[in-house]
């Protein structure tokens, strides 16, 4: 007899699990990077990584089946994955328009009309007008104030220069790529600060988010031009290669390195002088968007926005950035974000502060 109840209890709680997981919200996540914080073949730094991550703490709390696959840095295998998550039909699809491949690619599919909303990197405007034409059901897109912190870490390198030496302000830049909404935009924010400032712009190349690759050219570039005094770069990762040839040449007391990530410093190097982020959250944020829109897409439709999140590294926000670097951020409730929260908070770094509190 009390096995009969045991049984029904169990199954009837199987069948509210079920009931509950038919009802939750399915999300697809195509991620351009890595899965594993320790895999050797990526010398691109634990962005992407940290960036799940902080989604899987997000969802938990927002009650999403959030589905991540990753792309390895692979461009081939990330157009395979699109196909994939397709096939799988989920509530909405999140991808990230890196050197466009995503959006190219989606001219060449059927995407079932599926709700498409792009990440950190989105298609540029002409582009979105191209796959609207196409069809494709794209909802909205977030990014970082890419243009602005490009120009703020050149502001911030150039004052670290001036505290440290009353020498002529000589700079290398080490760009992301040529092609990638992020990096053109740090581009533009950089050659804009340069244009009214102090500083000459020694040389300028682009170090594909490489660790190794900023290596090679730092080393290149500072036999070359030993004036240079400043190291602008386009993520951690770049900076952390240009600081470990500096370490080689002897340099690291002489030359400010800047990067954006907040990436934890390499035990055997320095920290950077200057790094901003904030952008390591957006995926989270884009998860509380997605959750409010599908409560009630007419009072909280997704825009395609530009939202200011980028902060310089800081004594006062170190707490939650060593939390973001173990890419753990489940105590904090992500739920207090989302607009049906009836005590909601605007999604600023200071706020998430505060929630560790």
């Amino acid at each position: 007899m009390l096995l009969a109840q045991f049984y029904r209890y169990t199954m009837s709680f199987i069948c509210l699990l079920f009931v509950f997981n038919s009802y939750a919200l399915d999300v697809t996540f195509v991620n351009p990077g890595y899965p594993d914080s320790h895999t050797e073949e990526n010398s691109t730094g634990n962005f992407w990584y940290k960036v799940a991550k902080l989604m899987h703490n997000a969802a938990d709390d927002l009650e999403i089946n959030l589905n991540v696959k990753y792309a390895n840095r692979n461009h081939i295998l990330m157009k395979d994955l699109i196909r994939e998550a397709i096939k799988e039909n989920p509530d909405y699809l999140v991808l990230v328009d890196e050197k466009s491949v995503s959006g190219d690619f989606l001219t060449k599919i059927n995407t079932k009309n599926i709700p498409i909303f792009f990440l950190l990197n989105p298609p540029s405007p002409n582009k979105l007008v191209v796959l609207k034409e196409h069809g494709l059901n794209i909802i909205g897109s977030i990014s970082p104030d890419n243009q602005n912190v490009g120009r703020m870490l050149a502001q911030d390198l150039f004052e670290e220069h001036k505290t440290h030496s009353a020498e002529p302000a000589n700079m290398l830049a080490l760009l992301g790529d040529y092609s990638t909404s992020a990096s053109i935009e740090r581009t533009k924010g950089l050659m804009d600060y340069l244009s009214r400032s102090n500083v000459t712009l020694i040389a300028k190349d682009v170090a594909n988010w490489s660790e190794n690759e900023s290596y090679i050219k730092t080393m290149a570039f500072l036999q070359l031009a030993p004036e240079i005094n400043l190291i602008w770069c386009a993520n951690d990762a770049i900076a952390f290669g240009a600081k470990r040839a500096l370490k080689n040449l002897n340099k690291e007391a002489k030359i400010r390195v800047g990067g954006i990530n907040w990436d934890s410093t390499p035990k055997t190097l320095q920290p950077l002088d200057v790094s901003f982020g904030g952008h390591v959250l957006l995926g989270a944020y884009a998860l509380i968007t997605l959750y409010d829109h599908n409560k009630n897409p007419a009072a909280w439709p997704i825009p395609h926005q530009t939202y200011p999140i980028f902060t310089r590294l800081s004594e006062h926000n170190k707490p939650l950035i060593s939390r973001i670097n173990k890419a753990n951020l489940a105590e904090i409730d992500f739920k207090k974000f989302s607009r049906t929260s009836d005590n909601w908070q605007e999604f600023t770094v200071e706020n998430l502060l505060k929630e560790l509190k």
